[in-house]
């Protein structure tokens, strides 16, 4: 049986530190109910936020890749290079693919919600430099943070009438990945 990284909220803050601030309530609650909490608050953007750094630096990715993938089955040009390279290294998670999906993710110069499944990916681990005798780490709250940005983005391409949902249903589905993961 696999358990969450974290037992409450604010070990997640904790440990990463650039999300001192950003939420607020009872931070000694589970994640779940943590979540929840932020839900019945009226706060679903904040949910969405919080679950792009709860869920582990993989799934996280795959989250956001389900969700481009729902938004838009067959995306055109560079969305398309950039949604396959984040995928390829979520099929083969090593450093070939990792690089391959970073170097993609960088050198777009839309920066779109692909581009950043792109970067998420990169961001996850290894050396972030091509220097291989200076390595240097990714900062660990980079990946939530580029898959928190192309979801806002997601978010932001929908109708204002229809974000609210499409918050709901992808909080819906991190709760998923997480309750998988911890079962």
């Amino acid at each position: 049986m696999k358990h969450l990284r974290f037992s409450t909220a604010r070990q997640v803050i904790d440990a990463f530190p650039n999300l001192r601030g950003e939420f607020s309530g009872n931070l000694e609650l589970d994640p779940f109910a943590f979540i929840d909490s932020l839900i019945a608050q009226g706060s679903v953007r904040k949910a969405m936020a919080f679950c792009a750094f709860v869920l582990p630096r993989r799934e996280a990715v795959q989250w956001l890749c389900l969700a481009l993938r729902q938004q838009a089955p067959q995306p055109n040009g560079a969305d398309a290079a950039l949604l396959r390279l984040a995928e390829e290294w979520l099929k083969a998670p090593m450093e070939a693919t990792r690089r391959a999906a970073l170097d993609g993710g960088m050198e777009d110069p839309l920066k779109g919600a692909s581009a950043w499944a792109a970067l998420a990916a990169g961001w996850s681990g290894g050396n972030l430099s091509p220097n291989t005798e200076q390595p240097v780490p990714p900062p660990p709250h980079l990946t939530g943070h580029a898959v928190n940005v192309g979801l806002t983005l997601l978010i932001a391409s929908l109708p204002l009438a229809k974000q609210p949902d499409k918050m709901e249903e992808l909080v819906g589905d991190a709760v998923a990945l997480l309750r998988r993961g911890s079962a």
